[in-house]
């Protein structure tokens, strides 16, 4: 062979050696770039800035509580459709004191019962980890004004409430005995307001919220002293048109309450109670039932009586008179009770019903009777919810590289008896 054409093939096999290294690596470099099937994918650093500032929040709301009996929510957001009732019972008696001729005493109570038309509120609860707001509407007009918010933390909340009633069916009593065939409609405005401060005094392995918020979950059964601090009011205006007849003036229903046309009561009160949250099954459905005493220590208490046109005219509004209470002191209280379940991870159902009670009684008035008021404030709530957002298995994954390594503390040995450290105290974890 001649020479140049050994040097010719020499030359095209190294080239040919020198492309196919060439294309090689560069069908390598295009299937390193490319996804491998089923890997995991990177989390975006904004994600991962909303994941960091999470976990801090559910590190803060787990902080001093015994995870083996209180947990998170998987997820963290919770949108709810809720469905309510609230009324009011309520009690206005009068007890006259008459004298006969033979200086014979004798007392009659005439009682006003008043109930509410119950209303039906259709709304809605947006929120985050307990944080959030909702919505209702009063789907029958069964009040003219309502307004309430609660906050709340794992051992201490606030809950307020005002409720104005017009929609409001009356009967009279007399005696304790109903007069059948007399009742009034519209003629009475109820306004009830209420705000409670709670503490948990077992807050470590109990939550008061679980059942109602359901923004913890009760893993296992757990009670807890319940401290109170309330301020309670309730007003009270006869607003009858009714008279007894033409040429009278004075409506029905003051004439039959010793002249009275409006009564009025603010009251502070402390409390002590009990909470228990009962679940058979780690806490997928929780019973709760609540309950407390409350002594009113204060009160501010008024009274406004019936005054002809002629009267009236020139004055901006009806004169209030102030009432002595009976006793210095007297008892009322709250009560509670609330079903939970935890359908799966993302939907749960609720329902809770709620009482309170205010109450009042005067010593004798110059008008010689005695005043008494019972207020019972009820309110009934089904919801069903739906939870959304990243799961906290997810979180931790994202997080896995950031998260500092954590050297288990050794507990401290609790010499108090379980029934004690479940039912009424423990220390923080």
């Amino acid at each position: 062979m001649h020479p140049h054409s050994r040097y010719t093939i020499c030359m095209l096999t190294h080239k040919h050696i020198i492309l196919t290294a060439f294309f090689a690596l560069l069908t390598l470099s295009l299937f390193a770039q490319e996804p491998i099937p089923n890997a995991p994918k990177k989390t975006s650093k904004g994600l991962l800035f909303f994941y960091r500032i999470g976990n801090r929040i559910d590190h803060y709301l787990l902080q001093g509580v015994d995870t083996n009996y209180i947990t998170l929510p998987e997820h963290s957001w919770r949108l709810a459709y809720t469905n309510a009732m609230i009324g009011v019972n309520s009690n206005l008696t009068s007890t006259n004191i008459f004298i006969d001729p033979d200086l014979v005493s004798y007392r009659v109570d005439i009682s006003l019962l008043n109930r509410t038309t119950p209303s039906v509120d259709l709304g809605f609860n947006a929120g985050y980890r307990g944080f959030g707001f909702g919505y209702s509407w009063d789907a029958i007009h069964a009040y003219t004004q309502r307004l309430s918010f609660s906050l709340g933390s794992k051992r201490m909340g606030l809950d307020f409430s005002i409720h104005t009633s017009t929609n409001i069916n009356t009967s009279i009593a007399v005696d304790r005995d109903p007069v059948a065939g007399i009742g009034f409609k519209n003629n009475i405005v109820i306004t009830n307001a209420s705000l409670n401060i709670w503490y948990a005094l077992n807050a470590t392995r109990y939550s008061h919220q679980a059942a109602v918020k359901q923004s913890y979950i009760q893993r296992k059964t757990a009670g807890s002293p319940l401290i109170f601090l309330s301020y309670m009011s309730s007003q009270m205006e006869l607003s009858d048109t009714l008279k007894f007849s033409d040429d009278a003036e004075r409506p029905v229903l003051p004439s039959l309450m010793s002249n009275m046309t409006a009564i009025r009561t603010r009251q502070i009160a402390i409390g002590l109670g009990y909470g228990i949250n009962y679940t058979p099954n780690k806490g997928k459905v929780v019973l709760h039932a609540s309950a407390a005493a409350l002594l009113v220590t204060y009160s501010v208490n008024l009274v406004s009586y019936y005054l002809p046109d002629s009267i009236r005219e020139g004055l901006p509004d009806d004169p209030m008179y102030n009432l002595r209470p009976s006793f210095p002191v007297h008892i009322t209280g709250n009560v509670r009770a609330a079903v939970s379940w935890e359908i799966n991870k993302w939907v749960h159902l609720s329902a809770w019903a709620t009482g309170e009670n205010i109450r009042f009684r005067s010593e004798l008035t110059t008008n010689d009777n005695i005043i008494r008021l019972s207020n019972w404030n009820w309110k009934v709530q089904v919801s069903v919810g739906v939870r959304l957002g990243a799961g906290r298995d997810r979180v931790q994954r994202a997080l896995v590289d950031e998260l500092p390594v954590v050297e288990e503390k050794q507990k401290r040995q609790n010499k108090l008896p379980l029934w004690v450290l479940e039912y009424f105290y423990s220390p923080r974890e």
